[in-house]
């Protein structure tokens, strides 16, 4: 009878579970509907924006008849109008971003409460070790979350230096015959943002692809680090002399991970000019001079930060430790407890 009744209460745990991610699952795909209404919205916005524009550049007099000067300030509310939809268009698609990883997230832990590994026997109440179902639920879901990150990074990134880059090439096309001066300025504004955009997407392939640490991981901090401050300016110095020998070899590319990732938030959130990439005994750190932030806001949920997420999980699956040091003003430290090598 005590059997029986665990059972039933599992079977309504998992059917609770498969109910909630459901529900999230609808409740993401009506955010969605609501999201590409949103966003026809303001593409329909921009293009009478694009047309404004357009008709307003093909004359340029001397002087402005009274008649016509009431344009440029219905271009300005138009424009205003554009960007406001358009900051809640970013802020539409983030969410709907949340509430499809929620969504995910519930039905891969209702496929783990279904899973049945004959290879794992009954856990005991004092056994810490994570269950080779759990590890494999944990390695799919930062596989995930490292997926949704490089998307979000490219849609920030070069698709919307592409977007950018056609809206450019059309305005070109109106005004190239009627306005020479003004579209060789566009077209300087148009090589540099696609020069941008090109460095941009060669250090997504420098991260898919990073140096091979067969050579070394010293060597390939140092050459990642030289690169990314060179493409930055942000001045990196690197000090790991015997890493090697304190990490084996499957935890070296994780590494190199971490530490990326930890570079990238540098630039994306800290304002830093330096950054020192030390070892301390067994402990990697990666220190900068920027602005800080608030820990315990972090720590408390209230904010969010996906790079940092991503470096935890890899710190844990390959059995190593990240803390986090930093107060607003003052820099920030990462320190990453490096795996025992016999382990």
């Amino acid at each position: 009878m005590p059997r029986a009744n665990s059972e039933r209460v599992y079977s309504q745990a998992t059917d609770q579970l498969r109910r909630q991610a459901r529900a999230t699952r609808d409740l993401a795909e009506r955010y969605h509907e609501q999201y590409r209404r949103s966003l026809e919205s303001w593409v329909a916005l921009r293009s009478r924006l694009e047309n404004r524009n357009g008709s307003g550049n093909h004359k340029a007099p001397a002087t402005t008849p009274a008649s016509t000067r009431r344009r440029p300030s219905a271009v300005e509310i138009l424009r205003a109008e554009h960007d406001a939809l358009g900051r809640e268009v970013a802020m539409q698609q983030h969410r709907l971003k949340r509430l499809q990883a929620a969504a995910h997230h519930l039905e891969l832990l209702h496929g783990y409460l279904l899973s049945a590994d004959p290879q794992v026997g009954e856990p005991s109440i004092d056994d810490a070790e994570e269950t080779p179902a759990a590890m494999r639920l944990r390695v799919i879901d930062a596989q995930e979350g490292e997926r949704q990150r490089l998307a979000e990074e490219v849609h920030d990134g070069p698709a919307q230096v592409l977007t950018n880059a056609i809206f450019q090439v059309e305005y070109l096309d109106r005004v190239l015959e009627t306005s020479p001066r003004a579209a060789h300025e566009e077209i300087e504004f148009l090589r540099r943002m696609l020069r941008d955009g090109l460095d941009e997407v060669r250090g997504f392939i420098t991260d898919l692809r990073p140096p091979a640490v067969d050579l070394g991981l010293s060597m390939a901090l140092g050459e990642r680090a030289r690169e990314f401050g060179d493409r930055h300016g942000i001045a990196i110095r690197v000090a790991v002399e015997g890493i090697d020998g304190v990490l084996t070899p499957e935890a070296k590319s994780s590494v190199l991970r971490i530490v990326q990732e930890a570079l990238q938030n540098v630039r994306k959130h800290a304002a830093a000019t330096e950054v020192v990439i030390g070892l301390e005994g067994e402990t990697l750190t990666v220190a900068d001079n920027g602005r800080g932030f608030d820990v315990m806001r972090l720590a408390s949920g209230a904010s969010r930060n996906f790079g940092l997420q991503f470096m935890r999980e890899r710190a844990e699956l390959m059995g190593a430790s990240l803390q986090i040091e930093s107060r607003q003003g003052e820099g920030t430290r990462i320190l990453l407890r490096l795996p025992d090598r016999s382990r």
